[in-house]
């Protein structure tokens, strides 16, 4: 297990404290798990420390 699933994990187990709906708990799951897959094959990412957060932005369209 690597850094980032035990965060992940870890948080899943915060969640699950806060007794939050068995649906919001699987949709979270799913979601930051597709979210790791994908920093893993496009950036390479396995610590979540190296995941730097960009505050601030706008979209313009």
């Amino acid at each position: 297990m690597t850094e980032f699933e035990l965060q992940l994990d870890n948080f899943m187990l915060y969640c699950s404290s806060k007794n939050l709906s068995t649906k919001t708990l699987k949709s979270y799951d799913q979601t930051l798990n597709l979210s790791l897959l994908y920093m893993r094959e496009t950036y390479q990412v396995e610590e979540a420390g190296k995941v730097k957060v960009v505050q601030n932005w706008q979209l313009s369209i």
